[in-house]
This record gives C-alpha cells, sequence and structure tokens, in this order.
C-alpha cells in the first residue's frame, strides 16, 4: 500500500508503508495522509510509538491472553 506524503522539501509523492517509520524518523517526511483521510503533521500530531516517553507506571502491554 503506498502512502500519499509530503517530503522534507516540500515535494508529495507516494511512499510504501513498511518505509513510512524509518522517513518519520530521519525527518525525510513533514506530513502525511492516513488511511481515514486524516492529515499527520508530524511533531504536532500524536503518531505511533512516538509517544510515552515519560510514563512512569507500569507496563501494561502484553500483558492480556487470548484464549
Amino acid at each position: 500500500m503506498k502512502i500519499p506524503v509530503v517530503f522534507a522539501d516540500e515535494r508529495r509523492g507516494l511512499v510504501k508503508a513498511e518505509d513510512l517509520q524509518e522517513l518519520i524518523e530521519q525527518a525525510g517526511i513533514v506530513s502525511f495522509l492516513r488511511s481515514d483521510g486524516e492529515c499527520v503533521q508530524i511533531g504536532t500530531d500524536a503518531v505511533r510509538g512516538m509517544g510515552g516517553k515519560n510514563y512512569r507506571g507500569p507496563e501494561r502491554r502484553g500483558n492480556v491472553l487470548f484464549c
């Protein structure tokens, strides 16, 4: 699946979904369009995997067993 993005040099283009995280981490893009049509501004809007750095509570993820 290709995702519409705006690169750091203001060009627009499409990138593979699997390349999106690396481009975000390398500051290669400034925004992208989510599948629900929402435009995400890097550094302003919430992006999966970018939060939780200040959380000091117990780890809750991965503790649920599904039978």
